[in-house]
């Protein structure tokens, strides 16, 4: 059963108790869903730069704690996995709210050239994982020189 809503002219909705009460249960279904969709669809940028004997992987985890991912390497495959987590708290209007919202994401790049893993290194400095993967010796440019004939 639908009610009509009628306005009448000249009549504020401004400080209406049912008014209110509707403003207030948007804006929290609105926070609550951009909270879970950020959470949910997070997926770190990730940025690769190949220099001479390694590859230089930066990955942006706002949010993230250390102990919250893990970094893993399989020949040339890089995975980056872990958990966002994001709680919010506050008072507003003389009441009390808290929301959690908790995300998995995982990221895999396939490096050109495979790496050693047992020599990559890493570093997490305000929300930035540095991971630096020396080249395998197999996988290094090695210049042959030409002798005339």
């Amino acid at each position: 059963m639908a009610f009509p809503i009628v306005f009448r002219p000249g009549r504020s909705l401004v400080g209406d108790p049912f008014w209110s009460s509707v403003d207030r249960l948007v804006e929290d279904l609105w926070r609550s869903n951009a909270a879970q969709a950020a959470a949910a669809g997070f997926s770190p940028r990730l940025e690769v730069v190949e220099r001479n004997s390694e590859f230089v992987v930066t990955a942006e985890l706002p949010g993230v704690d250390e102990k919250d991912f893990q970094i893993e390497v399989h020949g040339n495959v890089l995975t980056i996995r872990g958990e966002k987590r994001t709680e919010e708290s506050g008072e507003r209007e003389g009441r009390h709210f808290t929301e959690r919202v908790y995300g998995a994401f995982r990221r895999s790049i396939e490096l050109p050239l495979e790496v050693q893993g047992d020599k990559a290194s890493a570093s997490f400095k305000n929300g930035v994982l540095t991971i630096a993967l020396p080249k395998a010796e197999a996988a290094k440019v090695r210049h042959i020189p030409v002798s005339a004939s």
